[in-house]
């Protein structure tokens, strides 16, 4: 056989076996792209802890670290969908990681610590730093690890593909993960190059992957267009390039007949974007769905809502703290209760308060039934008893009749009813119509050019976007919006910044004697702020501006207080009076309508 026809066999034997072993479809394909993705990570590790192991200095390791988080931000999407434990070790906070129910408390690490260290101290420690790459070093390799025996579906890509657009939005172009650096450009163009990529493996069954691809690209152009952070119009970006990617997506999954994911996240798993109507669905985070809401659900709540015998003096009601004027607080320092004096804490907005996985300022309530439980048997602020309502709207007529409009197959009232009742009414005060929603759905006139501003301070230089999570703008944890969190800020017993003093109020720590939890507080939503007045848990501060001065100074902490356990960054904003007066002007668009 001659050696031109022995390399023709060679090459057709090569061409059958590569196709025989080439991915067949899309998911495997994308998968084959991941783990060669994650095997870039890991040598670009091993490559990093060679380097500070050389004893290289600070500016020596910035360039290759960033090149190492940009390698991460490839495989984000991935990564925190299929591994979430394993990636808070490799890029959560530079906060302890405390598991409530396990009570035990994780150091952190990984490359926000890596980052600190860096960026941040004066010298390179260089025997921490040696350990944290290390740690991180372990915990990509486990991704890998991980990797392997994941079985993924179109649903999963896809649902991992969405979450990542509402990530970048959310946390990404607010410098959520790159405080210290300030990389945030690139690593959004990073983040959405790879999800250009990893589509390529569907477009051969999307029957609009061209327009997708094209928004992608535009997105990726007015990145690369606009790479200073202090201009950067994360407005414009979101409502003119992300939003349309997003519902261009859910398009292109639709029509390949990838059907949605159908899961109970308080994240609607069909939502295209944000800030689409329904996108948030606060039924899926009851225990028992028979309980949900109806029409007369909600008119038998706001009747017991406003009704005095849901108190032991049969004059105080729910609306006596939580007025619709008011957006559902009460507009004074702290709350009057059932007895002669106040108690200790202001009144917070009810409005959106469904849309988080925990509530009161300590977090102690796990859902609106158990908090409407624990309001109406506190003894300081409605002193009453379930049984007892239950016993008085059971034989009242108009109420037996609502009553079983409300639940048909109800044979007696019980306290589980009026629970449900009351968190029904609730659960409908969550409206999404204000100017800053019409804003995000097209409307270019519902924000003023100065409210844009804002916006865009909000989620940059003021960092009030990095607790404060669009667009419920409370402390529940986007992209899936699966945790509530809360800070600890070194909150003052009032707005006399010039001579601070502590508030001694326990927060979270009470229930839990974790240093890390002392003085910690549920993140509240922004949303109808301008309405709420006074702030904070203790009422300390009568105006925004107030608020605004207090963050500005970094905080008790940066005010000069002890708070070693502070969340909030000690460090000051640097914020102009005009600054701080667009991001109020801002806030006032989160006002419903």
């Amino acid at each position: 056989m001659s050696k031109i026809i022995q390399y023709a066999l060679i090459g057709l034997v090569s061409v059958v076996l590569s196709f025989c072993s080439s991915p067949k479809t899309g998911k495997d394909k994308l998968y084959t792209d991941f783990d060669s993705d994650i095997d870039s990570l890991v040598l670009m590790n091993d490559e990093f802890l060679k380097l500070v192991k050389e004893k290289k200095q600070a500016g020596e390791l910035k360039i290759p670290f960033l090149k190492l988080r940009l390698q991460f931000k490839k495989v984000e999407a991935f990564a925190e969908y299929f591994a979430p434990s394993t990636v808070r070790l490799v890029n959560g906070a530079p906060l302890d990681e405390i598991e409530d129910e396990e009570n035990a408390v994780f150091e952190p690490g990984g490359l926000q610590v890596i980052e600190e260290l860096i960026y941040t101290r004066e010298a390179v420690e260089q025997e921490e730093l040696i350990r944290h790459v290390r740690k991180m070093q372990v915990n990509v390799k486990r991704i890998k690890t991980l990797w392997k025996d994941i079985r993924i579906t179109d649903s999963h890509v896809f649902d991992a593909l969405r979450l990542e657009l509402f990530r970048l939005i959310t946390l990404g172009i607010s410098g959520f993960d790159t405080p210290a650096s300030g990389n945030v450009i690139a690593e959004s163009v990073a983040v959405l190059e790879s999800f250009d990529r990893y589509l390529l493996a569907y477009q051969d069954i999307l029957p609009e992957y061209e327009n997708l691809k094209d928004l992608t690209e535009r997105a990726i152009g007015y990145l690369k267009a606009n790479p200073d952070l202090n201009t950067f119009n994360r407005a414009v970006f979101i409502a003119d390039y992300i939003n349309p990617i997003s519902v261009s997506l859910k398009t292109n999954r639709e029509a390949a007949s990838i059907p949605a994911l159908k899961d109970r996240r308080l994240l609607d798993s069909d939502a295209a974007t944000l800030f689409e109507n329904g996108a948030f669905n606060s039924e899926n985070l009851l225990s028992n769905p028979k309980l949900g809401s109806t029409a007369n659900r909600i008119s038998l709540g706001q009747k017991l809502f406003y009704d005095g015998r849901v108190s032991g003096n049969g004059k105080t009601n729910c609306g006596t703290c939580h007025q619709p004027a008011l957006a559902y607080s009460d507009g004074i320092t702290t709350s009057k209760g059932v007895t002669a004096g106040n108690i200790k804490r202001n009144a917070p907005t009810i409005m959106y308060s469904a849309l988080q996985q925990a509530l009161f300022y300590d977090l102690r309530s796990p859902s609106l039934e158990d908090q409407a439980a624990d309001v109406i048997h506190n003894k300081e602020e409605m002193s009453g008893s379930l049984k007892n309502i239950a016993r008085l709207t059971g034989t009242d007529s108009d109420y037996k009749k609502l009553f079983k409009k409300a639940y048909p197959k109800l044979d007696s009232v019980q306290p589980m009813h009026i629970q449900s009742a009351l968190a029904v009414f609730v659960r409908s005060l969550s409206p999404f119509n204000s100017p800053f929603d019409q804003y995000m759905r097209g409307d270019k006139k519902a924000l003023t050019d100065n409210q844009v501003k804002g916006f865009n301070l909000f989620m940059g230089k003021a960092r009030c976007g990095t607790c404060h999570f669009m667009p419920l703008f409370n402390g529940t944890v986007p992209p899936d919006y699966q945790r509530s969190e809360s800070e600890v800020l070194g909150i003052t017993k009032s707005a006399d910044l010039k001579n601070p003093v502590l508030d001694n109020d326990p927060g979270r720590g009470v229930h839990n004697q974790f240093p890390q939890w002392k003085n910690s507080f549920k993140t509240q939503t922004v949303r109808n702020i301008a309405k709420t007045a006074p702030y904070m848990h203790n009422g300390a501060f009568q105006t925004l501006e107030q608020v605004m001065d207090f963050y500005n100074e970094g905080g008790g902490a940066g005010l000069g207080l002890n708070v070693p356990n502070q969340t909030l960054s000690g460090d000051k904003l640097n914020l102009t009076p005009l600054e701080i007066g667009l991001v109020i002007d801002f806030m006032k668009s989160l006002t419903d309508r």
